[in-house]
C-alpha cells in the first residue's frame, strides 16, 4: 500500500532545485553538445535538457559523469551513440556538457490536500481505501492467471509427442528474433541484454527452444480440449475481442476489423479465444489445492505415515 501511495506522490513531485552535487535519482538541466571531428551531430544535441541522473535514457557515460556534478561544471567525454540515435549509431562521438542546474524531487505530503489533487476523493483515507481495491482486485488476477497457468502445465507435463524439429526450431528462431527486436527497440543489442543478465547466446536459445516445445505442446492440448468438449467461438466473442483491441489502439472497431478480415488474421483470432476457452474449461475442472491445504496434507501423512492426497499437477494428469 504505501510503495502505491509513494509512487502515485512520485506523480506530482516537483523539482527544487539545490547546491549539492547531483546523485542518482536528482534531474539535472544541461546543455549537451556531440561532435564527431567537430561536426556536431543534432540528432544526439539537447540544448537546455532536462534529465534525469541514473535514468540511462541516453548513453551510459553520461550518467556517470554527471553523478556528483555541481551547476557550472563542464564535462567532457567520449561514448559510442546508442541503435536509436540516428545514422550516426554505433561511431563513437565527442560530448561536451554544461551542467546548468541541479535540481531534485520534493514529493507531497501524503495528506487530505494531496488525495483532492491527485484522485476525486477528499480524504486520503478514501484515497487509501481505493488503491487498496485496486491492489486486491490485481492480487485476484495474478491469482487466476497463476491457476490458469499451473492447470496448462500440467496437462502439457502429461503429454508425450514428437514435435517434428523444424516446427521447433521455426518457433525458437521466431522468438530469438522477437527479443532482438525488443533490445534495438531500447537502443541497445541483443548481445548487450544478455550479458546484462549473465546469459549467453547458447544458454538463451536453449532457453527459448524449451520454452517453444512448452508453447507448442501447450496449443496442442488446448485444441484437443476444444475439439473433445466441442468448444466452438460465436461472432459476439469475436467482435467483443475487436472492440477490446480497437479500445487499446485508440481506433475504430470497424477499422479494426476490416484490418483483421484483409489480413486474414480473423482466424487467429478465432483460435486465440477457442484457446482460451478450452483453458477455461480446464481450469474449471482442476482439483485446486491451496499452499496451506497442501501443507495441512503433508503433516498428516508425516504423522499418519499415510500419503497425502497427490500433488495439484499429479491430479490433473489422472484427470487427463
Amino acid at each position: 500500500m504505501d510503495e502505491l501511495l509513494d509512487r502515485l506522490r512520485d506523480r506530482f513531485a516537483e523539482l527544487d532545485p539545490v547546491s549539492r552535487p547531483s546523485k542518482a535519482g536528482d534531474y539535472v538541466v544541461i546543455d549537451l553538445r556531440a561532435t564527431v571531428h567537430g561536426d556536431e551531430v543534432p540528432e544526439a544535441s539537447r540544448p537546455d535538457y532536462l534529465y534525469e541522473v541514473g535514468s540511462g535514457e541516453f548513453v551510459e557515460k553520461l550518467d556517470q559523469e554527471l553523478e556528483g556534478k555541481r551547476a557550472g561544471e563542464i564535462l567532457k567525454f567520449n561514448a559510442t551513440l546508442p541503435e536509436r540515435l540516428g545514422e550516426r549509431a554505433g561511431q563513437e562521438v565527442s560530448f561536451q556538457v554544461l551542467v546548468k542546474e541541479v535540481k531534485a524531487k520534493r514529493l507531497p505530503e501524503a495528506d487530505d490536500e494531496f488525495a483532492k489533487t491527485a484522485s476525486e476523493f477528499d480524504t486520503l483515507e478514501e484515497l487509501r481505501q481505493s488503491l487498496r481495491e485496486q491492489l486486491g482486485q490485481n492480487k485476484e488476477r495474478g491469482a487466476d492467471a497463476e491457476v490458469r497457468d499451473r492447470a496448462l502445465l500440467a496437462l502439457v507435463n502429461s503429454v508425450d509427442v514428437d514435435l517434428p524439429d523444424t516446427l521447433v526450431d521455426e518457433e525458437t528462431e521466431h522468438r530469438v528474433q522477437h527479443a532482438r527486436e525488443r533490445a534495438e527497440q531500447a537502443g541497445l543489442t541483443l548481445q548487450q541484454v544478455l550479458d546484462a543478465q549473465g546469459f549467453d547466446e547458447l544458454r538463451f536459445r536453449s532457453d527459448a527452444r524449451t520454452h517453444s516445445l512448452r508453447a507448442i505442446k501447450a496449443d496442442l492440448v488446448l485444441e484437443a480440449v476444444a475439439r473433445n468438449e466441442d468448444i466452438q467461438v460465436t461472432a459476439e466473442e469475436i467482435g467483443n475481442e475487436i472492440g477490446l483491441l480497437a479500445s487499446s489502439l485508440g481506433r475504430e472497431p470497424k477499422d479494426v476489423a476490416r484490418t483483421l478480415e484483409r489480413t486474414g488474421q480473423v482466424v487467429t483470432l478465432a483460435g486465440d479465444i477457442i484457446r482460451s476457452k478450452a483453458l477455461d474449461w480446464i481450469v474449471e475442472h482442476a482439483d485446486i489445492v491451496s499452499e496451506g491445504e497442501r501443507r495441512a496434507a503433508d503433516r498428516v501423512s508425516d504423522e499418519t505415515g499415510e500419503p497425502s492426497e497427490p500433488p495439484q499437477q499429479d491430479r490433473a494428469e489422472e484427470q487427463s
